[in-house]
Formats: C-alpha cells, structure tokens, sequence
C-alpha cells in the first residue's frame, strides 16, 4: 500500500473523456515522417466545430480541439497535429459521473489529458448522456464511441481512466468486455457499486434515481458490481482510494474500490492498489502514477507476419479440355488476409501472367483466360497467393489441355525491299510474321506470280531473289504468311523496279 504524506488536491470533477496514444509513453510508434510534420487534422466524421493550433501546458505540442457527435452525444477530442486518420493508436477511456459533460476535457482532466497529447494521444472526452452512470443508454453511446473512433483510428488497445461517479461505466465496460482491446483500467475514487448509492441518502441516491428512475430492477440489471467473478478473470486494474475509509464518505472506499479489489485479484492478471488521505479529492500522484500504468499497459508491439497463405487451384482439374474463354479458380487463405492471387499459364515458350479477382467476401478467386490466344496443346497452370508482408505461396502446377479450332489468320509484313526500292541482280527478301498459334510458311509473290518459300532466320523469313530472271520494270511484292490450321495472311504488297 503506498501513500503520499501531503498530496497535492486536485479539484473535485466528475466526468467521461477518452484518451487516444500514438507516440510517447507507451505509445505505438509512428514513422519519422509522421512524427516530423505537425499539421492540422483533416475534417473528423460528424465533426461541428474546432480550434485548431491549441499549445499543450508543457512541452507545448500542437493540438486541434475538435467537437464532433457520435449518433446525437457531443463528444470533444483534443488532437494532437502529428496524428492522422488511419495511423495505429491507443484510446484510454476517462469516464466522468453526475453533473459534468464533454467540456470536461478541458476542465478536472485537463492535465490529463495535456500529458497524452504530449505523448502524441487524442483526447476524446463524451457526454454519454450526461448523468447516466452505467445506465444501459450510456453503455451503448460507450459502444458507439468506440465503433467511431475504431472507424477513424487503427485502434491498438483501450484504457480506461475513471473519477468519482465515471467508475460505473468503466467498471461497466472493462467487466462486461462492452470494447475491446482493453488493456487496463485505473480509477480513482471511483463507483463501483450503484446499489449502494441508491441505498445510501443525499444527492448521490438522487443521483442514481435520475438516473434510472426509482427503480431497484433496473439498478441492479446495469450495476457492475451484479458481475460475477469471472468477468474479472484476466483483466488489469488499479485502484485509487483514501484511507481510512471514513476520509471519503461520498464514494466509500469499502464499498466500491476496495470491494473490487477484494472480488477481481484472485482472478485479475493486475489488481494493484494505491491510497491517499486526501478524501473525495484527487490526489496529485493521480497524473503521473495514471501515465505509468499507462506505459506499462503498453501492448506489444505487432508480430512480424511470417506466415505464408495457403492456395488451392478449383479449376481446372488436372487433365481437363480448355477451349474459348475458360475461368481459372483458387481458394486462398491466410492467417492475417491474401492481398493478391495471379495465375500463371505456360504453354509452349508463352508464358501468361493473369491477375485474379476476389468477389469481396470468402476465399474464391478467379480470372478469366482466353486459350484462343493460346496454341492447342499442353498447358500448366499455377496459382499464387500473397499477404500484405509478402509472403507468397504458389501451388503446385495443374496441366490442361487447349484445344480450339484455329480461325486466326496469320499477319505479315515485308520490311525489305523498301516500297520505292530500285533493285538489280540478286536480292533478298525479308517479312515477320506471327499468329496466335503459330507460322508454318511465307510464300513470296511478284505481280501476283510466285516467287519462292521463305526459310525463317534470325526472326525475319527470307528469300533470296534473282531479279535477272525477272524484266526489268515495276512489281508489287507481296508475301502470304499460313499457319497449320490452313489460315493464311497477306501483307500489304511494296512497289520495286527492277533495273538490270
């Protein structure tokens, strides 16, 4: 048990505000880009008013004061300008109680909440309905909170921060798991049990009644302290109290701090204690031992993903018959996401590379392969399958066999003799051809008479011509290209004179 000889008071506020790291203490860490460029944060979901350029008490770091509403509850977030949407972040919720509301992020918790902005955090403190306690009305604003800035943020953990009457919704949220990711949750002089407010006299049992109404019932159904002790198992909290008990008669310590403790250690992973006598008040050590919970509550950094995905080729099967446009298949998975699947088809010396589609949900993938572009015969089909780190898996291959009717004519140009060219004695005559399949011969034409087979070399199919056989004068030049289907191509035809 530890306890500060003469702590320093802090005002009594009771309120809710949520406290979002990225950098800092316990943070998760951000590229020297992101760390480097303060700028203002882009416009948030819902968002109605701000002020942007706000100085931090003590280390005077930049800071948007942003109010947005989360299906109709104001909620105001203090935004540090090195924070972006989308970048991986730690939300603390800080729960306020009876008679507070948002602004309370710049009220009780204002040096809360300038130390995680100083660590790179947002603050986002809630209304929750105002006086709601854990009310099942504030338990679903609490969920749509989270659903918000989980939308906005790439969410690492949640911990929770409560004061006073705050306790019922943070006890609440980390007992009934209403969030996820919770890391801790650190309160201080807070409600745990609402029956025995409501038990109680004064305002408090006022309190609770407007907020449930007279209603014993409905009391009980939302109070955490109903939580067995299993919802406590494996979970991580510590407790702020004053002592002796009779120092804070507004929440007493043996009926909700304490009482908590007593039910949630022999279960917890963390149920550590810390006192003061400083009664309702919030005791100076408040900030700095909450900011090293914080730290040590820190999640681990992610895993390094080494681990491969899986792939299966459904179609085709080994041995089956291709023609015209046939789709290829896989199933892929991974124990994080696939991010890209292509099927690679080798027929002959001609390799395809084709990327496949996912219908957006499940492990199907395909991509559509015309075997008409493809000559008849054997082919092979693989598929890979890759995850955002990398890691790539390729399935054994799949033989197949394409079989079209060849319709595909061949095409073929004469690149020599030059249209214009004057010739004489012997000359050779070069084209390329090619053809989906494949070409079998190019025959030359002088004037429409034939002129001779082509032999293919180097790429190009050529003839040697001796145009002393030939009068001298003008020829059109052509050349016909076939392939083994009997389809056949003509080039267009280059005018010579022969001079000799």
């Amino acid at each position: 048990m530890n306890r500060d000889k003469k702590p320093r008071a802090v005002s009594r506020r009771l309120f809710t505000t949520a406290v979002v790291s990225v950098l800092g203490v316990g943070a998760v860490p951000l590229s020297a880009a992101q760390a480097a460029t303060p700028s203002p944060s882009p416009k948030l979901p819902n968002e109605y008013y701000r002020k942007s350029n706000q100085v931090s008490l003590n280390t005077k770091v930049l800071f948007d004061d942003i109010s947005v509403r989360i299906q109709g509850d104001a909620a105001r977030l203090f935004v540090p300008q090195t924070v972006k949407p989308g970048q991986p972040v730690r939300v603390v919720w800080l729960y306020h109680g009876a008679g507070s509301d948002q602004n309370a992020i710049a009220g009780g918790f204002k040096s809360t909440a300038h130390l995680i902005v100083e660590r790179g955090a947002i603050a986002i403190c809630q209304n929750a309905g105002g006086t709601k306690y854990s009310h099942p009305s504030a338990q679903a604003i609490q969920v749509a909170g989270w659903q918000w800035i989980s939308s906005v943020y790439d969410v690492r953990s949640n911990t929770l921060r409560a004061t006073s009457g705050g306790g019922a919704l943070a006890c609440e949220t980390l007992g009934s798991s209403l969030i996820p990711l919770i890391s801790g949750m650190y309160n201080v002089n807070a409600v745990y049990d609402l029956e025995a407010l409501y038990n109680g006299d004064g305002r408090d049992r006022a309190s609770i009644i407007g907020a449930f109404g007279d209603d014993p019932a409905a009391i009980h159904a939302a109070n955490p302290a109903r939580l067995p002790q299993s919802a406590w198992a494996g979970k991580t909290l510590r407790i702020v109290v004053s002592q002796p008990d009779s120092s804070d008669r507004t929440v007493p310590p043996e009926q909700h701090g304490l009482a908590l403790l007593a039910l949630a250690s022999p279960v917890a992973a963390e149920a550590t204690l810390r006192t003061h006598s400083n009664g309702h008040s919030t005791p100076g050590f408040a900030d700095p031992d909450f900011m090293a919970a914080f730290a040590r509550w820190a999640p681990p950094p992610p895993m390094a993903d080494t681990t491969a995905p899986t792939v299966t080729i459904t179609a085709p099967t080994a041995g089956a018959t291709l023609t015209g446009t046939t789709t290829l298949s896989a199933t892929a998975s991974d124990d994080v996401a696939v991010t890209a699947v292509t099927f690679t088809v080798t027929t002959g010396a001609t390799t395809r590379t084709l990327t496949a589609t996912n219908s957006g949900t499940g492990t199907t993938w395909s991509a559509p392969l015309d075997t008409t572009t493809l000559a008849n015969g054997t082919t092979t089909i693989t598929a890979t399958a890759t995850d955002a780190a990398g890691n790539a898996t390729t399935t054994a291959p799949v033989s197949a066999t394409i079989t079209n009717a060849d319709t595909v004519a061949p095409t073929v140009t004469i690149t020599a003799p030059t249209a214009g060219a004057t010739v004489s004695g012997l000359v050779t005559a070069t084209a390329t051809a090619s053809d989906n399949v494949g070409v079998t011969s190019v025959k030359y034409y002088a004037n429409g008479r034939f002129a001779g087979s082509a032999t293919l070399s180097g790429g190009l199919w050529r003839l040697g011509l001796d145009t002393r056989k030939f009068a001298n004068g003008s020829y059109t030049i052509t050349a016909v290209a076939a392939d083994a289907a009997g389809n056949t191509g003509t080039s267009p035809g280059v005018t010579i004179a022969v001079r000799n």
